[in-house]
């Protein structure tokens, strides 16, 4: 317990940014004496004890690590629910990573995930400074004293993508040179860990399937780096062009080429998302370039499609050439909730969402697309 309690008391020093000065002065000893402790050369009298871990905020029990495999076997169960959907609240995930945060202040991959909540939170409100304050006093502490490199580099990508808005926030205190600068320290291709695991390992099993893991990491981000390429004109909020839409048309339609030759048994793997959501956007671009019957003919195939997949199996065998051998779970590889209907979404999307016209959707065409996912 000698050697559990130094490490503890080290790892808890550098959580609230402290030094072993700090703690030496609020419990009446010398620093030589906390560094003592920290290197296994002793360990605090019993009657310290409880004034350590009142400095600390947490119990006794705490402090000796007596409870840390439950907490360990609970904090992995709150993030396999959090990473998977699995949670249960009316405000998503906030609510339910704000009552792990407070169990687990300390934990930083509980942490970095409230941080995730409270991000999405401003997003949804449309109120990006709400929890301004809280975010970066979250962001900063796992920067400075967090040693896992995946956390760390998890928050950075979350600070990323909050700049973005509080860029046009008046006052934020956030530039696009801070954003610039973020995205600059972030690792580049040969740095991940999936290009990594695609010739590293010594197994040739392993090697194979880290090769099928990035081909779909890579056809995934293929695909999003075409999306953002062409609709570029909503992420800046400028209205497209003709010629853009066009543009979009083409190549969307390359993708999907491309996706059917890569995904010859039509299992999209972790793609089946985006897979459905382009036969949605290149309905609603072929009914702004005024071609109906193109237009009728991917809202209906995105249907079909999104009907498909709700009917799945949760877990599915792939037999594409490159993928034989791999099944793709749908709750965990595609981020599919376990209450969620892709065919419900697709419906909104189509009635709602999607920039169609009140005559169009009064059709009887539309109405039977809208019915198969029914």
């Amino acid at each position: 317990m000698q050697l559990e309690l130094g490490k503890r008391i080290r790892e808890l020093r550098r959580r609230d940014g402290r030094t072993q000065e700090d703690l030496a002065g609020a419990i009446g000893v010398t620093s030589q004496a906390v560094s003592r402790w920290e290197a296994n050369g002793g360990y605090p009298d019993m009657e310290m004890i409880p004034s350590i871990a009142n400095y600390f905020g947490i119990t006794i029990d705490e402090l000796f690590g007596v409870d840390k495999a439950k907490n360990e076997e609970e904090i992995l169960e709150i993030v396999d629910k959090f990473d998977n959907g699995k949670y249960k609240g009316s405000d998503g995930s906030l609510s339910f990573m704000a009552e792990a945060y407070h169990k687990y202040p300390s934990d930083f991959r509980i942490l970095v995930r409230y941080m995730h909540s409270l991000i999405n939170d401003n997003v949804d409100a449309g109120d990006y400074l709400k929890n301004k304050k809280e975010i970066f006093t979250i962001y900063d502490k796992i920067q400075n004293y967090c040693t896992n490199d995946a956390i760390r580099m998890y928050a950075k990508n979350l600070m990323i993508h909050y700049f973005k808005p509080l860029i046009r926030v008046e006052n934020s205190g956030v530039t696009e040179r801070d954003m610039y600068n973020l995205i600059e320290e972030m690792p580049a291709i040969p740095d991940s860990k999936e290009y990594l695991m695609s010739y590293m390992p010594p197994d040739v099993e392993k090697v194979e399937k880290g090769c099928q893991n990035l081909f779909d990491k890579l056809m995934y981000y293929f695909n999003n780096t075409i999306s953002h390429f062409l609709r570029s004109y909503m992420l800046t909020g400028v209205e497209p062009t003709e010629d853009q839409i066009q543009r979009a048309v083409e190549a969307l339609e390359l993708t999907v080429r491309i996706f059917d030759l890569v995904y010859t048994d039509g299992n999209y793997g972790v793609c089946w998302r985006v897979a459905i959501y382009n036969y949605g956007y290149l309905g609603q671009y072929y009914h702004k370039l005024g071609n109906d019957k193109k237009a009728l003919e991917n809202l209906k195939k995105c249907a079909e499609l999104a009907k498909y997949f709700d009917e799945m199996p949760n877990i599915t065998e792939r037999t594409a050439l490159l993928f034989k051998g791999t099944t793709i779970n749908k709750q965990e590889d595609i981020a599919v909730f376990l209450d969620t209907s892709v065919c419900k979404q697709m419906t909104n999307r189509m009635t709602n969402d999607y920039p169609l016209s009140d005559e169009f959707k009064a059709t009887p065409e539309f109405r039977e697309i809208i019915d198969i996912m029914k």
